[in-house]
């Protein structure tokens, strides 16, 4: 008993949970009315482990709910470039989204098709993710056939798999010589998304740089400190501690490549590397946080692989800015709080405020931003 308070983990393999395992197994044999489908009950074995650490973050990943995971984190992945969606009742799969310069759009793909046929196999009956599996185990050539409400027809449409980006950053330039870069979530692909906005903005001659963070929930630690790299000059970033205080610590290796001055908008949505994003640069006085404040996820995850292809994610580390402030619970409070009556993550007073639509977090960053400029 003592060894079980020690090491909870134990439990998993203790004799006297084998054995009530293999209870179960033969009530289950014995009496269980419906078929039983041996890979979900495994799955959900696990599954089961995952919630019983107590910790929100965890999570046991199928093989192909992990290849899933990782397209996600990536922010790319091999199909067609579109969003479906599938009526729970009618089982109708239809087609929510379609991004641009992909297959999907180049075939012709439009939103609210409703999706008939892949080649010549009907979809009556097809589960959403059993046709997602369908589409990626295409090779070469294949045809969608459609039935376009728009047009009251059936549309049969020749595409390709390919590889699909996800654009996860914009830009635009405002006035006074104002940049805008608004990164919706930290994968791989948005470090250099971040780099050709910000070399785009230089190009027209920017003068100071707003970096939109708000509702962006984070994302890879290890591109957050690619973007930051390319901000701050050579100096700590973020470190981080782990169970048995052991720390590891992440540097810019590099001169900045942006020396303008940068304001960072955050609300009650901007999470984890978000925090990361802004805690660095408010705690190098890099520019100004504004907005309110933030989630307070300082936690860091892991997915470690398992042998036959599925994954095992849970939280194994904490994150601290570098002057050491704990995220955790706590978040990122800004440096100039504005309430945004657009944003509906905090407790809903802001919506009071105003109610014309005019952005008023973005608005104030414009502002502060040319009175630095003005003042040079």
């Amino acid at each position: 008993a003592e060894q079980e308070t020690e090491n909870g983990a134990e439990i998993l393999t203790d004799a006297e949970t084998l054995q009530k395992l293999d209870e179960v197994k033969s009530l289950i044999e014995e009496y269980y009315l419906n078929d039983v489908d041996a890979d979900m009950l495994s799955d959900y074995l696990f599954k089961g482990i995952a919630v019983g650490l107590d910790d929100v973050y965890a999570n046991y990943y199928s093989e192909e709910e992990l290849e899933s995971v990782l397209d996600s984190s990536r922010g790319s992945y091999t199909g067609i470039g579109a969003t479906l969606t599938q009526d729970g009742q009618s089982g109708t799969i239809t087609v929510n989204d379609v991004y641009e310069n992909t297959p999907a759009s180049e075939a012709g793909l439009q939103v609210g098709d409703e999706l008939l046929a892949i080649d010549d196999t009907a979809l009556t009956d097809v589960q959403l993710s059993d046709l997602v599996s369908m589409i990626k185990s295409e090779d070469g050539d294949f045809s969608i056939t459609v039935y376009r409400p728009s047009d009251k027809k059936e549309v049969i449409l020749p595409i390709m798999l390919g590889d699909v980006e996800l654009q996860k950053v914009s830009y635009e330039m405002k006035q006074n010589g104002i940049g805008y870069i608004k990164i919706e979530e930290f994968t791989e692909t948005a470090v250099d998304q971040f780099c050709e906005a910000a070399e785009a903005l230089e190009a027209q001659n920017m003068q100071a740089l707003i970096v939109d963070l708000r509702d962006n929930p984070g994302g890879l630690l290890t591109s957050v400190c690619d973007i930051l790299d390319e901000v701050l000059p050579e100096k700590l970033l973020v470190y981080t501690e782990d169970k048995n205080g052991g720390r590891e610590e992440y540097y810019s290796d590099q001169s900045r490549i942006l020396d303008c001055e940068i304001a960072v908008l955050v609300n009650g949505g901007s999470a984890s590397a978000s925090e990361i994003f802004a805690g660095a640069m408010q705690d190098y006085e890099r520019g100004p946080v504004i907005g309110t404040k933030t989630y307070g996820k300082g936690i860091v995850q892991r997915t470690f692989p398992l042998q036959d292809g599925s994954a095992f994610k849970m939280t194994v580390e904490k994150y601290y800015t570098p002057n050491g402030q704990d995220i955790n619970g706590n978040g990122i409070t800004p440096d100039i709080i504005v309430e945004d009556p657009a944003d509906d993550t905090g407790s809903g007073k802001a919506q009071e405020s105003t109610g014309d639509g005019t952005d008023q977090v973005l608005e104030k960053a414009l502002e502060v931003l040319a009175e630095d400029l003005n003042a040079e």
